[in-house]
C-alpha cells in the first residue's frame, strides 16, 4: 500500500539525523497507521544544488518540493517498507539521495 500525505503543513528539523521529519500515513490502513518520514539534508541539497547547504535552505527546499518528496517516500515504502528504528513509537522511513534518483 502506498503512503499518503497527512495534509498537515508542519514538519520538524532533526539535526541529530541531519534531516527534516514529517508524518505520512499508510493509505487505506484502518486504524490510521502513521509513518515518520525523514528526508536527509543531503537529499534536499540534491533537489536544489544551487542553494546553500544549511538548515534554512533545507527547510525552504522541503516546503517547495514536498509533493515530490512525499511521492518518493511512498515509492520507497512500497518497495522496501520501513526502517528498524522507531520515532515516538511509530515506524520510520528515511528518504536519502539515492531514493530521489530512482
Amino acid at each position: 500500500m502506498p503512503l499518503m500525505t497527512t495534509g498537515q503543513p508542519n514538519f520538524e528539523v532533526d539535526n541529530d539525523r541531519s534531516a527534516i521529519g514529517f508524518w505520512m500515513t499508510v493509505k487505506g490502513a484502518a486504524p490510521v497507521q502513521p509513518i515518520r518520514v525523514f528526508v536527509t539534508y543531503e537529499a534536499l541539497a540534491q533537489i536544489e544544488p544551487s542553494q546553500p547547504r544549511d538548515v534554512f535552505a533545507a527547510m525552504n527546499i522541503f516546503e517547495q518540493n514536498r509533493a515530490l518528496i512525499e511521492g518518493k517516500a511512498s515509492e520507497k515504502f512500497d518497495r522496501l517498507g520501513v526502517e528498524e528504528e522507531r520515532h515516538e513509537g511509530q515506524p520510520v522511513l528515511r528518504v536519502d539521495s539515492d531514493d530521489l534518483s530512482e
